[in-house]
């Protein structure tokens, strides 16, 4: 899934945006340790050293969450990485809550997704979830995930 994000040469601005778009999807039904484990891993990975820490990132959008319009203007392939980056972020905890997906979804019409590519990239994701998850030998819990991330497309 980090592909999105290795294909691309981030700028400083760029990964503190997607870290804020990350932190607030995971702050609309409450940060989830495994939320916040997945946006540290990709913040402290694309940190340098003249940004903020990660704590100052949470405290910010903890303060002010991502106002949707900072998004808009942002370049095809930015807005790909931020779509799928955010759908990972919903997914960590194991569901894609309602008012997750509201917020992505606000996300993906600033970023000019239509709901055709926005389904693209939610079948992305699922599709990697459960390839992810295949590898793990208790086949009958990876059944159930299966069923509740196929509900959830």
């Amino acid at each position: 899934m980090n592909a999105a994000v290795k294909d691309q040469n981030l700028s400083p601005a760029q990964v503190t945006l997607l870290t804020r778009a990350m932190l607030s999807v995971a702050m609309c039904d409450g940060l989830h340790p495994a939320e916040a484990g997945l946006i540290s891993n990709f913040y402290e990975g694309s940190r340098g050293d003249d940004m903020p820490t990660m704590q100052a990132m949470l405290d910010a959008v903890k303060a002010s969450p991502l106002k949707v319009g900072e998004l808009s203007g942002s370049t095809p392939e930015f807005a790909e990485t931020v779509m799928l980056m955010c759908l990972m972020t919903a997914y960590a905890d194991g569901s894609f809550s309602p008012s997750e997906r509201d917020y992505v979804k606000s996300l993906a019409a600033v970023l000019c997704i239509d709901e055709e590519r926005f389904s693209g990239f939610l079948a992305q994701v699922h599709n990697e979830l459960i390839g992810a998850l295949s590898n793990l030998p208790d086949s009958a819990s990876v059944a159930k995930v299966f069923g509740k991330l196929s509900s959830d497309i």
